[in-house]
């Protein structure tokens, strides 16, 4: 379906008749335009958000339903606006946050995101007590994992939160 989705934005919306699409429903809101289209022999639609493939792939990964029936476009619609408005929202924060530390960023996020805290823990000091390196493992909500290593532990802290924050694709 991914395949198809991809397609369909390449070849944008006017190409729809390469797809068999029987039926097309265009909505559109802040600024996002979602359009529900149905396939020839299929009795569901499925989605996308127009010229936004990225976005588009994203949310299909959050939502349990993929496809609706016609009768349940206008509720899919709802949700579908409702999850982008948090996803402005959040988008719109991140670049507000530009001076808070990597730790708090990444925190504050996942608070968002996940109602809950990430956690920071020692994993292992090597060196010296005059220069010591340690690491500190940052675990997200989520369950992942991510090291960091530095001379003390709130760096190290910052280390792994600023790999989180990249590899999460949070920044």
């Amino acid at each position: 379906m991914l395949c198809a989705l991809f397609f369909f934005h390449s070849y944008n919306i006017l190409n729809y008749k390469l797809l068999n699409i029987n039926k097309m429903k265009k909505f559109s809101k802040n600024g996002f335009t979602v359009i529900f289209y149905q396939k020839e022999n299929d009795k569901k639609f499925s989605f996308l958000i127009e010229n936004e493939p990225e976005l588009t792939e994203k949310l299909l990964a959050s939502v349990k339903t993929k496809r609706v029936a016609e009768k349940s476009i206008f509720y899919a619609k709802e949700g579908i606006f409702e999850k982008l408005s948090n996803l402005n929202l959040l988008t719109l924060n991140l670049k507000t946050m530009g001076n808070q530390n990597a730790v708090s960023k990444l925190n504050e996020i996942m608070q968002k995101m996940h109602g809950a805290n990430i956690t920071t823990e020692v994993v292992s000091k090597s060196g010296s007590d005059h220069n010591p390196t340690l690491t500190v493992k940052v675990i997200l909500p989520t369950g992942a994992e991510y090291l960091g290593k530095s001379s003390n532990r709130k760096k190290a802290a910052v280390v792994a939160s600023e790999k989180a924050l990249e590899e999460e694709g949070l920044n």
